[in-house]
């Protein structure tokens, strides 16, 4: 049976909000450690609340989901000009590793792929190396904002996301886990690209059971620590 999508996507939607548990419980009245809980209620009142909490239509929390991906966040109406003016620059991104610079970070990059997509309706990229095109699909955001956030340059790495889609080599494939976000996935595609001022950069491509449709999974930048190298020797 289905699950809503409230249930079995509601962590992950926390992700791309920006919103930790503790705030989200905050907002929602209720213990941090009932989370959870709150999100496997059948009760529409509370789902309501949940809604106007994250901002988005009660119709998308209630709605019923097959498979990850299966529906994307709405996108609100936007303006040209509001588009041409979303400049995010390398200064603008914390370099720190303290909880407060990740969750901003995580915010850049959520905002980052929201305005991506209003420029980008198709949702996706062709890639040469793969001759195939990559799509952009909610796992995409989750995961990469998840993973990306944790460092300086991988979120720098996220902001080059048309070059990489572009641009991006088969390095090897390996066999997706049976758990997950990678669960709707045959196989993983691991991609590599030298962007300039960042250095290598990551990219997991998830290939879809069935349809074979290739999806980006998610974005790191792969640093190497020449000092610690040179200590070594």
């Amino acid at each position: 049976m289905k699950g809503i999508y409230f249930e079995e996507k509601g962590l992950a939607l926390l992700e791309l909000r920006g919103i930790t548990k503790a705030e989200f419980a905050r907002r929602m009245g209720i213990q941090r450690q009932n989370v959870n809980v709150l999100f496997k209620t059948n009760n529409l009142e509370i789902i309501a609340r949940a809604a106007e909490v994250l901002d988005v239509p009660l119709a998308l929390l209630t709605g019923y989901v097959g498979e990850p991906d299966v529906y994307e966040l709405p996108v609100p109406e936007c303006n040209r000009e509001s588009l041409e003016s979303v400049v995010i620059r390398p200064e603008d991104v914390p370099m720190g590793d303290l909880p407060e610079d990740i969750e901003k970070r995580r915010l850049i990059i959520s905002n980052f792929y929201h305005h991506w997509k209003l420029r980008n309706p198709s949702l996706k990229r062709y890639n040469i190396s793969l001759n195939d095109d990559i799509n952009i699909r909610f796992v995409s955001i989750t995961e990469t904002c998840t993973h990306a956030s944790r460092s300086y340059l991988s979120t720098l790495a996220v902001l080059q996301l048309d070059a990489i889609l572009n641009n991006a080599k088969t390095v090897s494939t390996a066999c997706s886990k049976n758990n997950g976000n990678q669960k709707p996935f045959e196989k993983m595609i691991i991609m590599k690209y030298d962007c300039v001022g960042i250095g290598l950069i990551k990219m997991t491509v998830g290939v879809r059971r069935r349809t074979h449709e290739k999806v980006q999974y998610c974005i790191t930048a792969l640093k190497i620590e020449k000092d610690a190298v040179k200590a070594s020797l």
